[in-house]
């Protein structure tokens, strides 16, 4: 292969290496992030992440970001069609009021991140007390949570068993971290070692942010 041959092709593999990892990178879509984060009452793993990581990068970015909580994770049906949760009755009963709350609080992420952040910590009020803390702690009533538990939070489930299904099956892991309705295991598994910097580099990216200094 001649000198000029050599300088071609290897100013082809940088520009197609180049060009995989921009493809490859989360951005992002107007401006802002859709992140849904698949959850589970009783895991440990969703506790940690949404207390520390979540909480920490809500806080630095939440004009950029749109979060959607799925309080669902690896639940399946039985023949009867009865929900069969990972962790169990409590699990299955902590997730629906989770799921009510959530949707009591639609459009507003700031009570929808410390009402989770509520859930996920200890005393761990729904999973471990069967108890309405949090709710009421974010300005919901008990008469209207109560209401949705027996009667419309049905309605929540099959939203919740659509988006989780596919993103359960192909992350294999809760909590399910999926950008701007992406499922993309690479994506997932930055944001779960480093959602910082994963929200960081994107918004750098787009110039129309002005955020300009990430830490790896």
């Amino acid at each position: 292969m001649s000198n000029a041959a050599k300088i071609m092709y290897i100013a082809f593999a940088f520009l197609f290496l180049y060009a995989s990892s921009a493809e490859a990178a989360l951005q992002t879509v107007n401006g802002t992030i859709h992140m849904r984060i698949g959850s589970t009452a009783a895991c440990s793993d969703a506790a940690r992440f949404i207390t520390t990581q979540l909480i920490e990068t809500y806080e630095l970015y939440k004009e950029y970001l749109q979060i959607e909580f799925v309080p669902w994770g690896r639940t399946r049906r039985d023949a009867e069609g009865n929900l069969i949760c990972q962790f169990g009755e409590d699990d299955c009963w902590a997730n629906r009021v989770q799921r009510c709350a959530l949707s009591l609080l639609a459009g507003n992420t700031d009570a929808q991140i410390k009402y989770m952040q509520c859930e996920f910590s200890p005393p761990f009020p729904a999973l471990r007390q069967k108890s309405l803390y949090c709710a009421q702690s974010v300005g919901l009533s008990v008469i209207e949570v109560d209401y949705c538990m027996s009667t419309t939070g049905s309605a929540l489930e099959g939203p919740a068993e659509l988006v989780s299904t596919p993103a359960v099956e192909a992350i294999q892991f809760i909590p399910f971290i999926v950008f701007n309705n992406n499922i993309n295991v690479d994506h997932h598994a930055q944001a779960y070692r480093n959602l910082r910097g994963t929200i960081c580099f994107a918004l750098a990216d787009d110039p129309t942010t002005g955020i300009t200094h990430c830490k790896i």
